[in-house]
């Protein structure tokens, strides 16, 4: 009967140790709201919530990437240098990796005017939530489309 009890507390501390978050992923860009066109500066940020350093090891070169209104996958496409790469995060501290929606992610995946979704990854240790993001028109823009208002009313 010890034995069963012992094994099962065993058992139940390896899954809890399992189950225990190894780093905090979140995400950020650089600003709240973009001008349509303008690049996006995307930070995926790895906490270690640990009291011991936390060390990460990835396969590639490949360590963090984002996705755009579930649709756009930065990593996707891209080729990425097969390497042991490791980032050791001291306790109760962060790493940032910052990734550019710029002209050449525009191309495959514009960002037009309204509300975005971005959520970052630290590959193999898991998911931010999503962020939201603005993009608005150029004032220009807006004001085009006012005087085309006015226009219209005065007809």
């Amino acid at each position: 009967m010890k034995t069963k009890i012992i094994t099962i507390l065993i058992l139940c501390c390896i899954a809890g140790i399992a189950n225990a978050t190894i780093v905090d992923i979140t995400v950020a860009t650089d600003k709240e709201s973009y001008l349509i066109g303008e690049e996006v500066i995307v930070s995926v940020i790895a906490y270690n919530p640990n009291p011991e350093p936390v060390t990460l090891g990835f396969s590639s070169s490949l360590v963090a990437s984002y996705l755009m209104d579930d649709t756009y996958d930065w990593a996707e496409g891209r080729i990425f240098q097969p390497v042991s790469l490791q980032i050791t995060i001291q306790p109760y501290n962060f790493k940032t990796k910052e990734l550019l929606h710029g002209y050449d992610e525009m191309a495959i995946y514009p960002l037009d005017v309204g509300i975005h979704t971005v959520t970052g990854e630290f590959v193999g240790y898991g998911h931010s939530a999503p962020l939201q993001f603005e993009v608005i028109p150029e004032p220009t823009t807006l004001l085009l489309f006012g005087l085309g208002a006015l226009l219209l009313r005065s007809c």
